[in-house]
């Protein structure tokens, strides 16, 4: 990140993001609160003393504020009376007494964030669709690819338990994957989970099987991964390791000659993965006779997708991902990801793999980058996920969603 003076406009947004880390657990927590700057400083009003940020900020003294893709490093007091008077005057200001008096008119505590220095600059979170990059200018910047995305999600770290928790449909997937791959798992199995992320996912699994091998292509994701293990005490049933997808025999190191019966990998980690033939074969390696490979991978034709845009008359947005490799933002920088038929990706898998399996996810409800729409209209929302439990799993809904789950078994 480059240091840099921000514009004033920044200090009109409605909200910042708070960044400190959990008092017990060093887990980063993220918060988005409404502020004022006044005299070079900002200054938030807390609902209750009792809020977890207000708690870490106060314990820690220093910490981050974010606006926009500026981040400035702060320092945190506590307010007194009469500094208290003239913020909320300020917020009247900037927000409405109506909004003042209903949210902070009895609330006992403000904060104040000191910069010390300049803010620094880094790339945007944007939606995962919102690219800013063409193919072609990352390829002139990015000789390597993995390298290329290890970086994008190495940036995305901090701030990817918060973004995905905040997106309605992205937690919706994820629940329904967790779902149907704890269909097939027993009480005594070993997983082997193929880009963990932040670990949210093998936190849920791993209390419901014996072990999970964790591995991702972030050092950053694995770094958050064993504060978290740490913290929740399953370093006896998450191991994490640093490999790409093509790399996945290197779980042999930890498992001892053990077989794992299960592999999985959500949220399309396998469409940032250029040698699909090498992961293929040296999972078939890793995997015990007869095991499954429980997969998420993002789809090439949306049917959701054309249809909601062509609702709103953006009819030249209806197909967008017919060229590939397509770029996503991952954390606010761009990579290109490849998106597959249901078709195309299985053929990597033919001789070595059957197809047992597929689900749309989904297929009627918007992708995840439309979630605002889903939450906007939940009744229709709610009435599309009761289609969606009936009908996303038959063809040809099966083939049509934002992600395809397929179940794989080891011939």
């Amino acid at each position: 990140m480059t240091t840099i003076l921000a514009p004033p406009s920044t200090v009109l947004e409605e909200t910042a993001k708070i960044v400190t880390k959990g008092r017990t657990t060093g887990i980063p927590h993220i918060v988005r609160v409404r502020f004022v700057s006044l005299d070079g400083k900002f200054y938030a009003i807390a609902g209750t003393e009792q809020s977890d940020w207000v708690l870490n900020s106060l314990k820690q003294k220093r910490v981050k504020f974010r606006l926009q893709e500026y981040v400035w490093n702060v320092h945190v007091t506590r307010t007194d009376s009469a500094e208290r008077i003239e913020i909320l005057d300020a917020f009247s200001k900037k927000y409405g007494a109506r909004v003042v008096r209903d949210w902070y008119a009895n609330s006992p505590v403000c904060l104040c964030f000191a910069p010390r220095g300049t803010p620094k600059k880094r790339a945007a979170v944007r939606g995962e669709s919102e690219v800013a990059t063409t193919l072609s200018e990352w390829q002139a910047r990015n000789t390597n690819y993995y390298r290329g995305v290890s970086n994008a999600f190495d940036s995305a770290a901090e701030e990817y338990d918060f973004t995905i928790s905040n997106n309605y449909i992205n937690t919706w997937i994820r629940e329904k994957s967790i779902r149907e791959l704890l269909r097939l798992t027993r009480p005594d199995d070993t997983l082997v989970e193929i880009g963990c992320g932040t670990g949210a996912e093998a936190i849920v699994i791993a209390r419901r099987v014996a072990k999970v091998v964790a591995t991702d292509i972030s050092s950053q994701m694995i770094n958050l991964l064993r504060t978290k293990i740490h913290a929740k005490k399953l370093e006896k049933r998450i191991t994490p390791l640093l490999a790409s997808a093509a790399e996945v025999s290197a779980v042999k190191t930890i498992l001892d000659g053990q077989k794992p019966r299960i592999a999985y990998s959500f949220n399309g980690a396998l469409n940032c993965e250029p040698r699909l033939p090498s992961f293929v074969d040296g999972l078939h390696s890793v995997l015990a006779d007869d095991g499954y490979l429980v997969c998420t991978i993002r789809n090439s034709l949306c049917l959701s997708e054309a249809i909601s845009h062509a609702a709103v008359l953006q009819f030249d947005r209806m197909a967008p991902r017919k060229s590939q490799p397509i770029m996503v933002s991952v954390g606010g920088l761009d990579i290109p990801s490849v998106y597959y038929s249901p078709s195309a990706f299985s053929r990597f898998f033919s001789g070595k793999f059957k197809l047992e399996r597929l689900i749309g996810l989904p297929s009627i409800l918007p992708p995840a980058y439309l979630s605002d729409y889903a939450v906007k209209f939940k009744r229709v929302s709610g009435l599309l996920e009761k289609f969606e439990t009936a009908l996303s799993s038959h063809f040809p809904l099966n083939r049509l969603g934002d992600q395809t789950l397929y179940v794989f078994r080891k011939t």
